[in-house]
């Protein structure tokens, strides 16, 4: 099975994937209110280090560009997408992780670019759209927690036409 995002034409319609949306559940969010939880996956110095060097070694992608971070946890990723050169960068995280991230951020003193939003990705009211999304949304097995809907659902109200999604592909071998 293969799931392809857009990554130059974000203008057709999309194809949702499932139909039990785990990310419409509040226990969702607030296991990833956890703290171990993002613990994890910070000390995961493969991912994290993926991530980095995704961002670090496409710069011309964030430069001077507007940047949606879905569910951004601590903020790591909005973090590396304003070290890239992001012009703003909308850090979207609906579970109680948020306030921390927005003390991360105060802390790295890039409140002039980023701005934590504490909200579900589908109630986002934001004043444009954005040129890039990013996100971890991967679980176990890849589909296991449901927020490729929510995703989804983001890139078709935020992105701009001919944005760029990080990661827009994913392929499951069976």
């Amino acid at each position: 099975m293969v799931l392809e995002g857009r990554l130059e034409d974000s203008g057709s319609q999309s194809l949702y994937y499932g139909s039990n949306v785990s990310s419409h559940n509040p226990c969702y969010f607030s296991s990833y209110g956890d703290l171990k939880v993002h613990e994890l996956m910070l000390k995961d110095k493969v991912r994290t280090e993926f991530y980095k060097n995704v961002i670090f070694s496409n710069k011309e992608i964030f430069q001077d560009k507007i940047v949606m971070d879905v569910g951004t946890g601590t903020g790591i990723l909005s973090i590396f997408c304003a070290q890239a050169g992001a012009k703003k960068v909308y850090a979207v995280e609906k579970s109680e992780i948020a306030k921390l991230a927005a003390d991360i951020v105060k802390e790295n003193n890039l409140t002039e670019v980023i701005e934590v939003i504490q909200e579900q990705v589908e109630n986002v009211v934001l004043p444009c759209k954005v040129d890039v999304m990013i996100s971890e949304w991967m679980g176990f097995y890849l589909l296991h927690e449901g927020m490729l809907d929510s995703i989804l659902a983001a890139r078709d109200k935020h992105l701009k036409e001919g944005g760029k999604m990080f990661p827009y592909k994913c392929i499951i071998y069976s």
